[in-house]
């Protein structure tokens, strides 16, 4: 049986990055991107991304790719199956959904939920340039980023309350593992009684 990939989406300031070392504690793993840019001050090799060169990446079985100001950057299936566990975890935008989903067959998109206000008052706390802030939400506005979020999402958690939402999350990663469990266990031929 091929492990549950969890994919993470959300408008910027959602808490996507907050969510996913949440889900580290709970034992899931954050699946790491390959990425032919170079390093940046501050970054880790092979915990930031994988730096790879461009005849590399070539080769990578990719499940998403994107090319952005000059660089590519993918999801490969070698990061996916080098995980033990049964769920696993990255963050990717719609578009990142859409191509895992095409490639990959056992996914699961929760969307973390915010309102535009929540946005900017998370920027602005972060310390994101005002102008930036303002560029960012008119583009979420122009494209209806915080709708189609929700609609190509299995589950949808509001992160307005952090634990509120760690609580959310709990439930649903029991409920994943419990239909992990009985996936398995139907697989094996046991019989098993619901818990």
């Amino acid at each position: 049986m091929s492990k549950t990939i969890l994919l993470l989406i959300g408008a910027s300031a959602s808490g996507k990055t907050v969510i996913g070392k949440y889900l580290q504690t709970l034992g899931i793993s954050e699946l790491i991107s390959h990425t032919t840019r170079p390093i940046r001050q501050g970054e880790i090799p092979n915990k930031t991304y994988y730096y790879i060169t461009k005849e590399e990446f070539v080769n990578l079985d990719k499940l998403e790719r994107t090319y952005y100001a000059g660089n590519y950057y993918c999801l490969s299936r070698q990061e996916v199956e080098r995980h033990n566990e049964d769920l696993v975890y990255c963050i990717v935008d719609q578009e990142g959904v859409k191509q895992i989903r095409t490639n990959y067959d056992n996914v699961v998109v929760i969307n973390i939920g915010v309102s535009y206000l929540q946005m900017f008052i998370r920027m602005l706390h972060r310390k994101d340039k005002l102008k930036d802030i303002i560029k960012r939400i008119k583009y979420a506005i122009a494209n209806n980023e915080i709708k189609k979020d929700k609609q190509i999402a299995d589950y949808y958690i509001k992160n307005d309350n952090l634990n509120t939402t760690k609580e959310q999350l709990n439930v649903l990663v029991n409920k994943l593992k419990k239909e992990v469990w009985y996936e398995e266990k139907n697989i094996l031929g046991c019989r098993w009684h619901n818990l």
